[in-house]
Order: structure tokens, then C-alpha cells, then sequence
């Protein structure tokens, strides 16, 4: 897949306003299902970006994905459950969760480069120690 795709299928996974559904979900229907269900999603947004190289949109799309959920808790009143979210109001969940969301997945970005990085010197390694030859050994 080419660059371009990979960044607007990112763009677009992160319009998704993640942390407003959960909040919603939770104040609405009583259910904390709906966390465990954008945790998946981001996580896999956050794998597909490394593997694709474009970790940059990683950041860019937690800043939209904040400013979109913000913007729902705005449109849909979601204030008139703050009485459910004490001590915090919905505002600052947002923020929370966001925050925590962030942390997790720069811990992934982490873990995964590392794994990368870890696959070519191991590959450098074996070339030099093989007189140059690929790995495969032909």
C-alpha cells in the first residue's frame, strides 16, 4: 500500500470521535463495553501506522480525534450527565482519556520500533557474519 492511502485511512480512523462514544456508550446504555471497543481500534490505527512508517499521524490523529470528541460533547449535550462522571466533568474525561490513550500507544510506538530496529541489526549481523551474503544464503 502507497503512502497516500496509508495516510488518508489514517485520517480517517482517527476522525472517529473514540473517546465521545465511550463516554456516550457509558452515560447512555450503562456499558463499559464500548471502551474496550475503541481501545481495539486504536490500537490497531496505532500498529497499522507503525508498520506503514507513519507514525506522525499517530499524533496528528489523537489531536483530531480529541477536537472531534470534544466537539460531539458539545453538539449532543452530553453535559447534562456530568452528575454521572463525578467527580469530573465530561470535558476533562475527555482530556483523561485521551491522555491515557496517548501514553499506551507511545508505548507501543516505542515497543515496536524497538522490534524493528532489534530485525535489521540482527539481519546486518548475519550478512556480515555470512561474508556478505543475503540472508537466505545464495
Amino acid at each position: 500500500m502507497d503512502a497516500k492511502k496509508s495516510r488518508t485511512i489514517l485520517l480517517i480512523g482517527y476522525c472517529i470521535p473514540y473517546v465521545f462514544l465511550c463516554l456516550y456508550g457509558d452515560a447512555v446504555w450503562g456499558t463499559g463495553l464500548v471502551y474496550g471497543a475503541a481501545a481495539v481500534a486504536v490500537t490497531g490505527l496505532c500498529v497499522f501506522a507503525c508498520k506503514m512508517q507513519q507514525i506522525k499521524f499517530v499524533v496528528l490523529g489523537n489531536i483530531i480525534s480529541f477536537a472531534v470528541s470534544e466537539l460531539c460533547i458539545l453538539l449532543f449535550a452530553l453535559e447534562k450527565f456530568n452528575y454521572y462522571f463525578k467527580p469530573f466533568s465530561a470535558h476533562v474525561l475527555v482530556g483523561i482519556c485521551t491522555v491515557i490513550g496517548i501514553m499506551i500507544q507511545a508505548y507501543l510506538i516505542s515497543r515496536l520500533t524497538d522490534d524493528r530496529k532489534r530485525a535489521k541489526d540482527l539481519l546486518k549481523n548475519r550478512q556480515e557474519k555470512n561474508g556478505s551474503r543475503s540472508f537466505w544464503g545464495k
